[in-house]
């Protein structure tokens, strides 16, 4: 008797804690204004977000932090969504699973570019994994095995202990453990970016397209753009899992979307480095002290990166550091010139000395009449050694 009332009492905490929590807090990023940390109570829609006032969604950046992939395999879409999941197996045309969240989860393998069966220890490694997934574009299937050979052919069934190929007249049978990534044949051309959305980041490294969404009474809804509706689980509280938001379509412009129109790397120590659009400097997701940033770019000291400025660009700003993969290490000084003719420029932002392990500074540059802006480099007091530098967020904003 002491004992189902204790686990009865048990239960009814558990259940006050999950009801206590109705709104999702964290920082927001809005366009001209300083951040701010806000509780958002309810999602209507994708242009209608409530919390303590009404939030001006067209002139959000981001909310939240995303978080990283740690355990799991990890389903890809053709628009970049990637839904964390466990006891992944197909039936017919369609792919199961399991989520906390969303709890049993099924989703036509028409829109999937693939499957990575196991998250990897490192979370660089995960990302190279999907990104490599996304790029893929053979017109057969493809296994990637963990040895590092990959078979081509037809996929046919995943099960809880098997992978079953078709090569030929052949059916293949391996071990799933055996096989690391599931590429799936490309059916159509690059898709083009989105127009309208809002990027939504889950607890557990999950990051969704929505081009529908609603939050309220604990529950979540998303529609994604290949037409999948998820819904949350009635057992939990989907305002405990949501991390993140990003709308698309908003004013700014990334620098990671435009194009560059110069770039120089001068290699103290190491070999010759090129800038990454929108991961770390060697193809991670660019994080620093566990801030996470979808945008961005990722250089190697000592670089120069300069882009034109449109007449429409007044502001230009970022968050700079040092990436987690270093852990701790490398040391540089980040810098930020501006031109108003295209040939003289002038040090319009110059950063202390930043290292590994640091909280990432912010950066702000009017640019307002200007034609151009270069992002430099420098290493600073251990030579260029794991200089992992990291423009998070980099972006021009309107007036």
């Amino acid at each position: 008797m002491i004992v189902r009332t204790m686990l009865w009492c048990c239960l009814v905490l558990a259940a006050s804690v999950c009801h206590a929590q109705s709104v999702v807090t964290g920082p927001l990023v809005s366009i001209g204004k300083p951040t701010t940390n806000v509780a958002i109570r309810e999602i209507a829609d994708l242009e209608h977000w409530t919390g303590e006032s009404t939030i001006e969604v067209g002139q959000v950046v981001r909310f939240g932090n995303p978080e990283l992939i740690e355990d799991d395999g990890v389903v890809l879409f053709d628009d970049g969504t990637r839904i964390v999941a466990k006891e992944l197996h197909t039936q017919g045309n369609s792919l199961h699973g399991y989520t906390r969240l969303w709890d049993e989860i099924t989703l036509p393998l028409r829109p999937l570019r693939g499957i990575l069966l196991r998250a990897h220890p490192e979370v660089d490694q995960t990302q190279l994994a999907l990104d490599r997934i996304q790029a893929y574009d053979g017109t057969r299937d493809r296994l990637a095995l963990i040895n590092g050979d990959h078979v081509e052919g037809t996929f046919r069934r995943l099960t809880a202990l098997d992978v079953e190929f078709q090569v030929g007249k052949k059916l293949l049978t391996l071990e799933r453990n055996r096989v690391g990534e599931i590429l799936f044949a490309k059916t159509a051309g690059n898709l083009p970016p989105p127009g309208q959305g809002v990027w939504v980041g889950l607890r557990d490294g999950s990051l969704l397209l929505a081009n529908q969404i609603k939050l309220h009474d604990e529950r979540l809804q998303v529609r994604l753009p290949s037409g999948v509706s998820l819904k949350s689980s009635v057992l939990e509280n989907a305002y405990m899992f949501v991390t993140y938001l990003r709308p698309v379509g908003t004013g700014v412009r990334y620098l990671s979307d435009l194009e560059a129109i110069g770039f120089k790397n001068l290699g103290f120590l190491s070999t010759q480095w090129d800038y990454k659009k929108d991961r770390n400097v060697q193809g991670g997701t660019l994080k620093s002290d566990r801030y996470v940033s979808q945008k961005g770019i990722g250089m190697h000291a000592t670089s120069r990166l300069a882009y034109k400025v449109d007449p429409g660009d007044a502001r230009f700003k970022a968050k700079v550091g040092i990436d987690d993969d270093t852990k701790g290490a490398g040391s540089v000084v980040f810098k930020v010139y501006t031109s108003q003719t295209g040939k003289d420029w002038k040090v319009a932002y110059e950063s202390p000395i930043v290292r590994g392990g640091e909280a990432p500074k912010d950066v702000d540059v009017s640019v307002k009449g200007m034609k151009g802006i270069a992002l430099v480099v420098e290493f600073a007091d251990g030579a260029d050694v794991l200089d992992h530098a990291n423009w998070l967020d980099a972006r021009f904003e309107p007036e």
